[in-house]
């Protein structure tokens, strides 16, 4: 079973967008070294 709780562990204030930021944070999670990839990789691999 799951639960979603919407709320934030810790506010967060944006003052303005930082491209640079968010490249590096897309990166992360779905570039080519990413999380999502390599979880994908090895789900087809099983």
């Amino acid at each position: 079973m799951y639960f979603h709780d919407p709320r934030l562990q810790y506010p967060v204030k944006v003052e303005k967008p930082d491209a640079l930021y968010a490249w590096q944070l897309q990166q992360a999670i779905g570039g080519v070294g990413g999380e999502i990839r390599v979880c994908l990789q090895y789900f087809f691999q099983a």
